[in-house]
């Protein structure tokens, strides 16, 4: 259903573009992506396949946190142009592909249904934008060519294209090892993640958003399909050198949006820890609280500025719009861990997940990176209570959007409970 819904708004919207005035196409944009996200929830926990189409829970949990993230874009966007909104159909599109298959084939054929829209996406503003867009393009291609060629050689390997297969040898691994980098780019895990600082820098804010949260959700959901089976023992690695660059990296940064970028490649690695010790359920509920916590961030950064947001540009914004600076400040010390909000209870199922499986040297450093991080999350959350003027004029959605979403925070991480059951029945 999920699938019929995308594929009949893709088509209509692409003829209707032309024709119809950008708000009601924007109205339609919408209406196209609410409809495909009920069609989900109707037919939760409800298998079905069809060829390599596959939903399951995986498919439905990752699919429901990149439509989430897609619509908070639409609703940020004041864009003349009815291309921003179909571009951003388009990419929603292919992640829900990239969730719904496990065939190697179609998984590339996602990937880069998702990529093309947002290296466009990505240049929307020009000026810095262009640079952003031509180092995210110039390596995601890189990244596809490593997933093509890893795709044939596990096929090589395993006499078949459904990620998952078991195999041995020094093929199979190879494919694996490809594969893996092929993916780690999407989710920007390190050393990997060389383009996210400069594109969440030169990118427009909502574009940044619709990034770090569909994007990453339904990448992951990618990663878990390939490497959850029998995860190598480079993804440890990747863990390891993800926690340590992003959090050190990110003590150092003055751009809001840099610090962010840095900080979503140390969060990148909390999630594959979960991924590490085989819990989809951990990773499921850890990236929701991602996802909540910095959409916020960002969705209050656009209402600041669309562009370059330095730190000293939120001083003064808790004395301006109280409920903007307590809306980040909130989402700060989600992300970084903090009770009662609900960033804690992501972390503590990851973490208590990789003690279960006696991976005792990365939660060590999990734990330790995760200390540091304190420094630049209680820097950027309390930045927002100084003396400034900041200049912002929110709309009454934007302000609205931003109450739920700290609510949520709130209330997830007083009563966790209530989403776990749902997201172990999808």
């Amino acid at each position: 259903m999920t699938l019929l819904v995308f594929t009949l708004f893709s088509v209509a919207l692409t003829l209707l573009g032309f024709f119809v005035p950008v708000a009601l196409f924007k109205r339609l944009t919408i209406l196209g992506l609410s409809l495909a996200l009920l069609s989900l929830l109707f037919t939760w926990g409800k298998p079905f396949a069809f060829g390599p189409y596959q939903v399951d829970g995986v498919s439905q949990v990752f699919t429901l946190l990149a439509l989430l993230g897609a619509l908070w874009t639409l609703g940020l966007v004041r864009s003349r142009r009815f291309e921003f909104y179909l571009l951003v159909l388009y990419a929603a599109f292919g992640m829900h592909l990239l969730a719904s298959t496990k065939n190697l084939i179609l998984l590339l054929v996602a990937l880069e249904a998702l990529s093309l829209p947002l290296y466009a996406l990505a240049t929307w503003r020009r000026g810095q934008g262009l640079e952003a867009a031509l180092k995210y393009f110039l390596l995601g291609a890189l990244a596809a060519a490593f997933f093509l060629y890893g795709a044939a050689l596990h096929y090589g390997a395993t006499g078949s294209f459904l990620a998952g297969t078991p195999g041995k040898g020094p093929l199979y691994a190879l494919a694996l090892g490809l594969l893996l980098v092929g993916l780690g780019f999407k989710v920007a895990l390190a050393p990997f993640h060389f383009w996210t600082p400069d594109v969440y820098q030169g990118s427009p804010t909502p574009v940044v958003l619709f990034m770090a949260t569909s994007v990453k959700a339904a990448a992951f959901a990618a990663l878990l399909r390939v490497a959850a089976p029998g995860a190598p023992d480079a993804l440890a690695f990747l863990i390891a050198l993800s926690v340590v660059v992003g959090n050190l990296a990110a003590l150092a940064q003055k751009e809001t949006k840099r610090l962010l970028a840095y900080s979503s490649i140390a969060q990148a690695g909390y999630m594959a820890l979960a991924l590490y010790t085989g819990n989809a359920q951990a990773l499921g509920f850890y990236l929701l609280t991602y996802v909540l916590a910095t959409g916020l961030a960002f969705a209050v950064l656009s209402e600041v500025s669309p562009d370059r947001v330095p730190l000293e540009a939120l001083r003064g914004l808790f004395h301006r719009d109280p409920l903007l600076g307590l809306a980040l400040f909130l989402a700060a010390l989600s992300l970084l861990g903090l009770p009662p909000l609900a960033g804690f209870w992501g972390k503590y199922l990851v973490f208590a997940e990789a003690a279960r499986a006696g991976k005792w040297g990365l939660l060590v450093l999990a734990l330790l990176t995760s200390a540091i991080s304190a420094y630049y999350y209680l820097a950027l959350g309390l930045s927002v209570f100084g003396r400034g003027e900041a200049g912002v004029a929110p709309r009454p959605l934007a302000r609205g959007v931003a109450l739920l979403v700290a609510l949520a925070l709130l209330l997830l991480g007083l009563l966790p409970g209530s989403v776990l059951p749902a997201l172990a029945a999808g």
